[in-house]
């Protein structure tokens, strides 16, 4: 067991570096597609260019060899505790060393660990248990931590407690781990004296309870929880630490209103690219859904050698084949059964709803916008109030030729941005940063701002006209009409917003838009899913869409007025005219 050897000193039994790269290698090659789906082989090349990353000058993170050796060193040296294995202790699997390589071979430059919340998906019975254990041990004892607080939470207390349980007996049949840090061993926690720290099992009902400061939550079969209140709480009282863990566990489950839809498509779209959160590790195995967009085909649901894809601890335990075998004959013969074998079995979503934009065109269209160049250019503008607590935008559109050209402002309340950064998944405090959120307000949005900033355009840009959409706002339209800012009311439905999303998807399919790689808009397509009237005409839908689509909402209208302008008329002729309404 570990000691209280420096680092330089302790040397390790094997290069576990060097079987997490295997393992991404073998993820990527062709020849294994079969084995490794997309969004593991997307971890792949997000860990191997990470490491590339880290070697460059000026890199925001380190890869510390001996950090991600040394967690998997210390999980080879727990027992097992459940079932029969030709050896006394665990023996990792190379998924299981990929991930831990990653979650603490990766280094902030003052030394604490890069990734602060990591979600490990995969389906039952893949000992995703047995991994959380070590590294909630790990965080207990080994990380330096003072006073460290280890939580297994879920919804019910019995949920809570199978993590816990699995570490509690291996530290009970662990004795040069109990000395080597002090362990006592109790009835519902873990003492561990050497540091202060203690490790116990918490649900939803007991989670108001004073006194919490945990550096190390695992929140087990995330899918479960009906609502975000348990993440909220705890989240809130880890505000002190400086080095915490944030270490999601699932199986998918069946729809909910709950957290994980919304973590689950966040991690899909760090592993893209479509975020960059290098706070995040995302590790999602599962059989592959058909999507043209990312270029995979559906799995055969009974197709043995796609099942580890969702299962890559089958090729070493011959007893989960068998069991995996079983219930597909059963899903097979019996209806009943067909729907939890996909998802607990093949981990798949119990619904998979699409996107509506081809992320790997739009991401194309990344074209800077001259707004110097487009200010004699008549443009449209298209205005979505529909949100007071969060995001508002209003953007231009500019129709140059056959290409589409937009730019847009988006503004927030510093609550929000509070709420986003206390739940670690979106970035808008670098976008705040960055110039591409504006904060306005502070619990909701100051329309003042936003107001002074369509003046500004109508004095600076050619604008023809406003679109927008009067839910939240009619006293600031009332004022902008007023300050003879054109705008025209946009129907919020299929009828309005067809036409312009089939102009907008026209464009960007064949890379005639340009976005400037705008990272909020990019991140409010990724979101957008839409819905079809009984005429198939197509509308944003903002019930089902994951998470904001303000500003592609506020692009589809723009587009949508002056798709009308440019029907009406010879369009060159028009452009060439200079016409300015509202001028």
């Amino acid at each position: 067991m570990p000691s209280a050897k420096t680092e330089s000193e302790q040397t390790h039994d094997k290069d576990f570096v060097a079987i997490a790269k295997a393992y991404a290698k073998k993820a990527l090659d062709k020849k294994n597609r079969k084995r490794f789906g997309i969004w593991i082989r997307l971890a792949a090349q997000r860990f191997l260019d990470d490491l590339e990353r880290a070697k460059k000058k000026g890199a925001p993170f380190k890869f510390d060899p001996w950090h991600a050796n040394d967690v998997c060193d210390f999980g080879e040296k727990l027992p097992h505790v459940e079932g029969k294995w030709e050896t006394p202790t665990i023996v990792l699997h190379e998924s299981h060393v990929f991930f831990l390589v990653q979650l603490f071979g990766f280094r902030n430059l003052d030394g604490t660990r890069r990734f602060t919340t990591a979600l490990f998906a995969i389906a039952r019975k893949n000992a995703k248990s047995t991994l959380a254990a070590v590294i909630a041990l790990y965080c207990q004892v080994c990380e330096d931590e003072a006073g460290p607080q280890v939580i297994t939470a879920a919804t019910t207390y019995d949920q809570a407690s199978i993590v816990f349980k699995v570490a509690k007996r291996m530290v009970e049949k662990t004795s040069d781990l109990r000395e080597a840090f002090s362990m006592g061993v109790f009835a519902k926690a873990i003492a561990s004296y050497s540091n202060g720290g203690t490790f116990k099992a918490l649900h939803a009902k007991a989670s108001t309870q004073d006194g919490l400061n945990p550096s190390c939550t695992v929140l087990d079969e995330l899918h479960a929880h009906k609502n975000h209140d348990l993440l909220n709480v705890l989240k809130s009282a880890a505000g002190a630490r400086g080095n915490p863990l944030w270490l999601y566990l699932t199986t998918e489950g069946y729809d909910s209103p709950g957290p994980w839809a919304e973590e689950r498509e966040f991690a899909k779209k760090v592993l893209r690219g479509l975020v960059q959160a290098d706070h995040y590790l995302a590790i999602y195995y599962a059989v592959d859904e058909k999507s043209e967009d990312l270029g995979t085909e559906a799995d055969d649901d009974f197709d043995e050698e796609a099942w580890h894809k969702a299962n890559p601890l089958m090729e070493v335990n011959p007893k989960l084949l068998i069991e995996i075998r079983k219930a597909a004959i059963e899903a097979k013969e019996k209806p009943g059964t067909y729907g939890e074998f996909k998802i607990k079995r093949l981990n798949r979503p119990s619904s998979v709803a699409g996107g509506w934009v081809n992320l790997t065109k739009w991401r194309e269209c990344k074209g800077l916008v001259d707004l110097e160049l487009l200010r004699g250019v008549p443009c449209w503008g298209g205005l979505d109030l529909s949100s007071t607590n969060d995001l508002t935008s209003f953007r231009l559109v500019w129709r140059l030729e056959d290409w589409l050209y937009t730019y847009g402002w988006r503004w927030v309340p510093p609550a929000a941005t509070r709420r986003r950064v206390a739940r670690g998944l979106v970035p808008y405090q670098s976008w705040v940063e960055s110039g591409l959120l504006i904060e306005s307000g502070e619990e909701v949005i100051d329309y003042a701002p936003i107001e002074a900033k369509i003046l500004e355009v109508k004095e600076t840009f050619n604008l023809q006209l406003v679109a927008y959409d009067n839910w939240n706002a009619p006293q600031l339209t009332q004022r902008l009409k007023q300050a003879s800012v054109p705008m025209e009311l946009f129907r919020q439905g299929p009828q309005s917003y067809h036409p312009a999303m089939q102009d907008l998807e026209l464009h960007y399919m064949a890379g005639k838009l340009a976005h400037g790689n705008d990272a909020v808009l990019n991140w409010n397509a990724s979101n957008l899913v839409a819905r079809q009237d009984q005429n198939l005409n197509n509308a944003p839908d903002k019930r089902k869409s994951t998470e904001k689509i303000d500003d592609m909402a506020a692009l589809l209208m723009a587009t949508g007025v002056s798709l009308t302008a440019a029907s009406q008329g010879d369009m060159d002729g028009f452009l060439k005219s200079g016409i300015k309404a509202g001028r």
